[in-house]
């Protein structure tokens, strides 16, 4: 059974523009050292780093409490499996209401151009 279900799309040059003017403390607070390492092995880190805030951003509508709410950016990890498909890895309060819930999360992302697309469905056990 379907518990919730949410997307975003990010532009690319929108993320750029907060990490030119954040810099590294901006990444530091929402992204994980593994994500960031993840990214900043490719030629275009910003591209891979708006996919990751758009399923941060999912995860967050589909559980009903959106931006600012429970969870922390970086409770949040978006992770490539050995087969090179995404998975989020929930951490802190995230991972322990998935766990009361008795939830399953699937992901995809996707970035075509000028966007970065996250979605998030959740499954009931």
């Amino acid at each position: 059974m379907i518990y919730g279900i949410g997307v975003d799309l990010q532009t690319i040059a929108q993320l750029e523009q907060a990490m030119e003017r954040q810099g590294e403390n901006f990444l530091r607070k929402v992204f994980t050292d593994r994500e960031r390492a993840y990214c900043s092995r490719h030629a275009c880190p910003a591209r891979h780093l708006a996919a990751r805030w758009a399923v941060k951003e999912a995860f967050m509508k589909a559980m009903g409490s959106g931006l600012g709410g429970r969870y922390l950016f970086k409770d949040l990890e978006v992770v490539n499996r050995s087969s090179g498909q995404p998975e989020l890895i929930l951490h802190g309060m995230a991972e322990e209401e998935r766990e009361r819930l008795g939830l399953h999360v699937y992901i995809s992302i996707s970035h075509s151009g000028e966007y970065a697309l996250g979605q998030v469905i959740l499954c009931k056990a």
